[in-house]
């Protein structure tokens, strides 16, 4: 069977994401000493302006396809499948040709316009067929994704990031002796040629399992008659369209802080050293506390067609299965995370960034990787339901408090900096309790007390316990990075194991991992962590 389970594809998709931002991670490392501080000032301008184009590209595509499409593999339409595929990548053809002839035709205008330098329009200009190439790919992983197979979103991706890393790096390289303005197009050519090769691989998926995968459905079940192509249409840009207002909101809201949390601290007496210095400080936290999630990131991908499929087959035993699965594998892992950055938030910004201060922001935002992670996992749950508006509305909500109280707390002497950390954290609690009393109302009990969030929190309580006392320990005897990975480590291994002894995670769980999973479940059972 190429249809993989909900949380499998949302593992695969994980591990993806996990590969492509450690190469991401390289390359924002590598680049700055391939097109200098110019350079990546020049690099700065164009990410607002390709970000925004992305998004108008893509369109919500791959969350209203995937949504679409699962629906229809409930009815068994082989032929309804291929209609919204085909209507939703015409759509895509549509919105990213448009956006690829308008930073082409009018690079020199945005250039101007909106980044204030003409150096970088022939940059833009490339990114243009770039986000052509992204739109088309995105068709794709809807289609993937609404038959729930994982593996080709997963493998495009890894193939998109390591291409367009290896082609960044030659080609600034080679551009590099004409000028650095040419050198930056080099990056804009890494994009393209990622994005192209990111498209292969999902075509070529395509032309080899989309017979096998769609010879799987289960037997025509249609209950009224099909859909018309503007029908079709039109539920798909209805679904797309609270996609489209979520992804927008979140630079928007950036764009915001970046100017309210400054003007705040100067009426709080902060002057300009220190407001920089908080604002950077703010900054590597955030990044620092949103890293987890990469899994509650995966598993909303997941969660779309796995719960639009058993709502279409009105199948409620198996909507309230799946959604209580999701939000105890968002617990389960968004507890220990908590765990780690609060207890190791000082020695671990000081071993990554260098400055151990960062550590008190991360501390505050260490609670909202919890609420994060329920936030991405509801919202799955939500749109797989078909309440698309609903945790748009809630983020909308939780947007709204998060600058009001950024206006009265980052305005407090004895907070400045961290009121804004406070206000995040708890603009995360609220998005997440209300998308969560959201689910309650539509599915039910969706939280196992014990198995779901008493087992978690205990183990979390003796994990982060251990962490303490190793990192305390260790940092005598051995560098501080070294012994701050070793208490992380050795934390987590603790807080998995007891979940194991004590049933939370069992052989299923274990078996979601891909080629080791088997063998580690078997090794668990056989020193008697592991319940057969």
């Amino acid at each position: 069977m190429t249809k993989e389970s909900f949380l499998r594809g949302a593992v695969i998709l994980a591990l993806a994401s996990m590969v492509s931002r450690v190469i991401g991670l390289i390359y924002m490392v590598v680049l700055p000493r391939l097109i200098y501080d110019d350079g990546m000032g020049l690099y700065q301008l164009v990410k607002p302006i390709h970000y925004f184009a992305a998004v108008i590209a893509i369109a919500g595509m791959p969350v209203a396809i995937s949504k679409l499409i699962a629906e229809k593999v409930a009815q068994g339409s082989v032929s309804e499948v291929r209609r919204v595929f085909r209507l939703g990548t015409l759509v895509v053809v549509v919105t990213g040709g448009v956006v690829a002839l308008s930073l082409l035709a009018g690079s020199s205008w945005f250039a101007q316009v909106f980044a204030r330098d003409l150096g970088v329009s022939s940059t833009l200009a490339i990114l243009g067929p770039a986000c052509f190439f992204l739109a088309l790919s995105a068709s794709f992983r809807g289609f993937f994704q609404g038959l729930q197979y994982m593996t080709p979103t997963a493998i495009s991706q890894v193939a998109d990031q390591v291409i367009r890393v290896a082609a960044t790096i030659f080609l600034t390289l080679w551009l590099r002796p004409w000028g650095i303005e040419r050198a930056v197009t080099g990056v804009a050519w890494g994009f393209l040629v990622g994005e192209l090769t990111g498209f292969l691989v999902l075509v070529g998926f395509y032309l080899l399992k989309q017979r096998e995968i769609l010879g799987e459905l289960p037997p025509l079940n249609l209950r009224q008659g099909p859909d018309s192509a503007t029908q079709i249409v039109g539920k798909l840009l209805s679904l797309a369209m609270p996609a489209v207002i979520a992804t927008v909101l979140w630079p928007i809201m950036q764009l915001a802080d970046s100017l309210l949390i400054p003007w705040r601290m100067e009426v709080a007496g902060f002057d300009p050293d220190a407001i920089r210095e908080g604002l950077g400080h703010l900054g590597m936290a955030l990044t620092l506390a949103q890293f987890p999630n990469i899994i509650t990131v995966a598993l909303a991908t997941s969660l779309v067609p796995a719960i639009s499929e058993a709502w279409a087959l009105r199948n409620k035993k198996l909507v309230t299965y799946r959604a209580e699965e999701a939000l105890r594998m968002a617990l389960v892992f968004g507890l220990p995370s908590f765990a780690a950055l609060y207890v190791l938030a000082k020695p671990l910004t000081l071993a990554l960034f260098g400055y151990s201060q960062v550590g008190t922001p991360l501390k505050i935002l260490a609670f909202g990787t919890i609420t994060l992670g329920l936030i991405q996992a509801t919202t799955g749950i939500l749109q797989g339901l078909g309440a698309m508006t609903i945790p748009v509305r809630n983020l909308v909500v939780g947007v709204v408090a998060k600058f009001a109280l950024n206006y009265f707390l980052v305005a407090s002497p004895a907070l400045g900096i961290l009121g804004a950390a406070w206000s995040t954290t708890l603009g995360w609690v609220l998005v997440a309790a209300l998308n969560f009393s959201a689910v309650l109302r539509r599915v039910g009990r969706v939280v196992h007390w014990r198995y779901g969030l008493l087992n978690p929190l205990l183990a979390t309580t003796l994990a982060a316990v251990a962490m303490y006392y190793l990192q305390d320990t260790l940092v005598h005897f051995i560098p501080n990075s070294l012994a701050s990975l070793t208490a992380l480590i050795g934390g987590f291994v603790l807080y998995f194991l007891l979940l194991a002894m004590w049933g939370t995670l069992q052989e299923r769980d274990f078996h979601l991992l891909p080629v080791v999973g088997k063998g580690l479940s078997r090794f668990l059972q056989d020193w008697g962590f592991l319940r057969s």
